[in-house]
C-alpha cells in the first residue's frame, strides 16, 4: 500500500509541476502580433525582403533608364541562401499615386546567364511618377518583395 500511495503522490506532483511550467511559459511568451488585413507596413524606398513565413528571400533593385523605361533585377534564394535557379519569376509595376490605374504585369523575368538565382526584366511605364515594383517567385517556392523607383521625364 505504501508504494501505491507514493506512486500516486509522485505522479500528482510531477503533473502539477509540468502544468505550472507550461502555464508560466504561456504567460511569459509574447508572440509577435500579425498585421491585420486592412493595415500595410510602411515601406521604405529600399526593397523589402520576402515575408517571414515564406521560404524564399528576394533582393530587388529597380533603376530608371530614361524614356520611361525601368530595368528590374532580382536575386532569389532560399532561406539558407542557396540561389533559386530555373524559377518562375514575374514582376509588376504599379504607379503609387494612382494605384491599379497604371498597373503593368505580370512581366516574366529571365534568369541571367551564368548567374544562378539572378533575374532581370525591363518595363516601359506609361507616365512619369513613382512606381511600386513587385517581384513574385511563383515556382518552385513562393516569395514576394517590393521596391520603389522614381521615373522622371528624361
Amino acid at each position: 500500500m505504501t508504494f501505491r500511495r507514493g506512486f500516486l503522490y509522485g505522479t500528482a506532483a510531477g503533473l502539477t509541476a509540468a502544468l505550472a511550467i507550461a502555464l508560466i511559459a504561456f504567460l511569459v511568451t509574447d508572440p509577435a502580433p500579425a498585421a491585420s488585413a486592412g493595415q500595410q507596413p510602411a515601406r521604405p524606398a529600399a526593397a523589402q525582403p520576402a515575408g517571414a513565413g515564406l521560404p524564399v528571400g528576394i533582393d530587388v533593385k529597380a533603376r530608371h533608364r530614361g524614356n520611361l523605361k525601368v530595368t528590374v533585377t532580382a536575386r532569389a534564394s532560399t532561406k539558407t541562401y542557396d540561389p533559386l535557379s530555373r524559377a518562375s519569376v514575374v514582376m509588376y509595376a504599379d504607379m503609387v499615386a494612382m494605384p491599379m490605374a497604371h498597373r503593368l504585369g505580370p512581366i516574366p523575368m529571365t534568369e541571367v546567364a551564368g548567374k544562378p538565382g539572378h533575374y532581370t526584366a525591363e518595363a516601359q511605364v506609361p507616365m512619369v511618377g513613382e512606381y511600386d515594383i513587385q517581384v513574385s517567385v511563383q515556382r518552385p517556392l513562393p516569395g514576394e518583395a517590393h521596391t520603389r523607383v522614381e521615373v522622371g521625364a528624361g
